[in-house]
C-alpha cells in the first residue's frame, strides 16, 4: 500500500513538473517565419541541424511599413543574413521577440531536447543586456555579468549562481517556423 500512495504521489509530482511549466511568461513572444517565403533562409538549416543555433532579431524601417528579420548563424562568420518581409501575410503578423525585437531571439536544433527558442538577453542583469556567442558557438555570454550559458540546456555553465535562459516555445512544421509563449 505505501509503494502505491508514494507512486501516485511521485506521478502527481512529476505531471505537474511539465515542460510548459518552463515557458516564460515575463516578455511576450510570437514570432512566425515562412520557408515558402523565404526558402534559402540560414535559418530554415539551423532549425533542422543539431548544434546549430542562431540570433534572430528584427527591425522596421521608420520611414514605412518595411520590416526586416536579420538572422546571425553560430557558424563562427560572423555575417547576417537580411530577409526583408514582403508579402500581405507576413506584413500582418505580430513581431515580438521576447524582451527587445532588436535583441531578439536564440533559436535553434539542440542536440538532445529539440528545438529551442530562447530571449537574447540576460535573465540576470537588471537591464536589457543582449547575450553574445562565446567559445565554441554552443554558449552564450554576458557582458556585464559574466555568466556563460550553455545553449543545450539554457542553465549557466560558468559565473555566479543565476536564472536560467528565458525559454519560449518553438516549432517547425516544415512550412512555418514559430516561437511563442
Amino acid at each position: 500500500m505505501k509503494k502505491v500512495l508514494l507512486f501516485a504521489c511521485l506521478s502527481a509530482l512529476l505531471a505537474g513538473c511539465g515542460a510548459q511549466d518552463t515557458i516564460s511568461r515575463q516578455y511576450r513572444c510570437f514570432f512566425i517565419f515562412s520557408y515558402t517565403d523565404h526558402p534559402t533562409s540560414i535559418l530554415f538549416s539551423t532549425v533542422q541541424n543539431p548544434g546549430c543555433y542562431a540570433i534572430v532579431t528584427t527591425r522596421g524601417d521608420g520611414s514605412s511599413s518595411t520590416r526586416h528579420v536579420y538572422v546571425r548563424p553560430n557558424n563562427g562568420t560572423n555575417s547576417t543574413e537580411d530577409n526583408l518581409i514582403r508579402t500581405a501575410p507576413e506584413n500582418n503578423y505580430r513581431y515580438e521577440l521576447g524582451a527587445n525585437n532588436e535583441i531578439g531571439l536564440i533559436i535553434g536544433l539542440s542536440n538532445f531536447s529539440g528545438l529551442k527558442a530562447y530571449d537574447g538577453i540576460c535573465p540576470n542583469c537588471p537591464t536589457l543586456t543582449p547575450l553574445r556567442w562565446t567559445g565554441n558557438f554552443q554558449h552564450v555570454s554576458c557582458s556585464k555579468c559574466s555568466r556563460v550559458y550553455a545553449l543545450e540546456t539554457g542553465n549557466i555553465t560558468q559565473g555566479d549562481e543565476g536564472n536560467s535562459l528565458f525559454l519560449y516555445n518553438c516549432a517547425f512544421d516544415g512550412v512555418l517556423l514559430r516561437a511563442w509563449n
